[in-house]
């Protein structure tokens, strides 16, 4: 198929302030359940593509981070071994474990909103109703990366229940890099991934793909690391098919596929992963374009 500039230009625009409502308010009904149990020790905040202006109207599910602040998992990795001792030496041992913090969480909600509340391998995950949105709860405690020269690099990490494998996150530079990528495309950088995105639930729709094949976070981070020139046109079709064969051209580069990063910047989006290939993604970008062409 092949779509019009009006529609690819529909498929850019974020949704309105009415749409985004029950969201609003679902993250407030959250926040004071937790809030008035652990108090100052809890930071409840959004993430994800209702955080960073993703959304599109198929995006149902809303990330909800609840960080304990009172304990952090540690990052010796960037550090030296002498330098690692004198950090260890140093570090302050807390009794609460991530287990017990996320069992805690499961209580608190499930006597708040009843039979809705489903614990899930990494969240907690809550039904959503006429009032609601369809929440997942994300756990998690402070993840502190030690650095040599003496700064602390703050993100987010939790464990999943079975293979208790560390899940990390630096939200809040991925939410800054995110609007500064935005603001020097002419806003253009998050009008493009909610064209994919939209192009992504057709192909899911239509049962080209699955709805598992290419995460939104996934696809916000690829979009990220094309270059602003790229973005610099007054064409929605032009400009998501300069987008699109950029990256299409850097995936058939290992090298250069390597060299991309998660929004954080502080992560690599492909180097020591195993879900996310550049192969993946070409396979997707192939199928975007038949769409939009």
């Amino acid at each position: 198929m092949a779509l019009s500039e009006q529609q690819i230009k529909n498929w850019a625009r974020a949704l309105s302030e009415t749409e985004n409502s029950k969201c609003v308010n679902t993250v407030s009904a959250i926040r004071k359940v937790l809030e008035d149990h652990f108090g100052s020790k809890i930071k409840v905040f959004l993430q994800g593509s209702y955080a960073n202006s993703t959304n599109v109207r198929q995006d149902s599910d809303v990330d909800i981070v609840a960080c304990y602040q009172d304990a952090y998992f540690p990052n010796y990795s960037f550090l030296d071994q002498v330098e690692r001792v004198v950090y260890e030496s140093n570090a302050t041992a807390h009794d609460y474990k991530f287990s017990e913090f996320k069992n805690d969480v499961m209580i608190l909600l499930r006597s708040n909103f009843g039979t809705s509340v489903e614990r899930k391998e990494k969240c907690i995950h809550i039904k959503g109703n006429i009032y609601r949105v369809n929440v997942d709860v994300v756990p998690c405690f402070l993840h502190s990366r030690f650095m040599p020269s003496g700064v602390t690099i703050e993100g987010i990490e939790l464990r999943t229940d079975t293979a208790k494998i560390p899940v990390k996150n630096f939200p809040d530079q991925h939410k800054a890099n995110g609007q500064e990528k935005n603001q020097l495309t002419d806003q253009k950088y998050k009008a493009v991934v909610r064209i994919l995105k939209n192009c992504r639930n057709f192909l899911i729709d239509n049962n080209h793909i699955d709805e598992k094949f290419m995460p939104s976070f996934f696809l916000e981070c690829i979009v990220w690391n094309v270059p602003n020139s790229c973005f610099m046109n007054d064409s929605y079709k032009e400009m998501t098919n300069n987008v699109i064969s950029k990256i299409y051209d850097d995936m058939s580069v290992q090298e250069t596929a390597n060299n991309y990063a998660e929004i954080s910047d502080l992560i690599w989006l492909f180097k020591g992963q195993t879900k996310r290939t550049p192969a993946i993604a070409n396979q997707f970008l192939k199928q975007v374009y038949g769409v939009i062409n």
